[in-house]
């Protein structure tokens, strides 16, 4: 038995759309949920090392850290995000340090 490879156009773009259709079920755009962890400076006048932010990962989840990356500001100065892998193989996107003010100004 010989399968013949040439196939009709028509066919083709059927099959192709097929295959395309089922990808495109599969494929779902998948967002990390952001865990926000406070922590405070053990000694006031010196910032948060990244030791002690992977430690007080580690006591929270289970699992590898991947990177940890400083976002600090003038008002979030010990704010860092760090990428986490659990070890069921789920992502975690980990803001520690890192706390939203609202600032109102009210008018008399």
């Amino acid at each position: 038995m010989r399968i013949n490879l040439r196939m009709h156009p028509l066919l083709k773009s059927l099959f192709f759309m097929i295959i395309l259709s089922l990808s495109s079920v599969t494929t779902q755009t998948v967002q990390a949920e952001v865990i926000s962890i406070p922590i405070a400076r053990s000694v006031a006048t010196q910032p948060i090392t990244t030791l002690e932010i992977i430690a007080m990962v580690k006591t929270i989840l289970n699992g590898r850290v991947l990177s940890i990356k400083k976002q600090s500001s003038y008002t979030n100065p010990d704010c860092h995000h760090v990428k986490f892998l659990e070890d069921q193989g789920e992502f975690q996107m980990i803001k520690v340090g890192c706390f939203v003010e609202s600032i109102v100004q009210i008018r008399k």
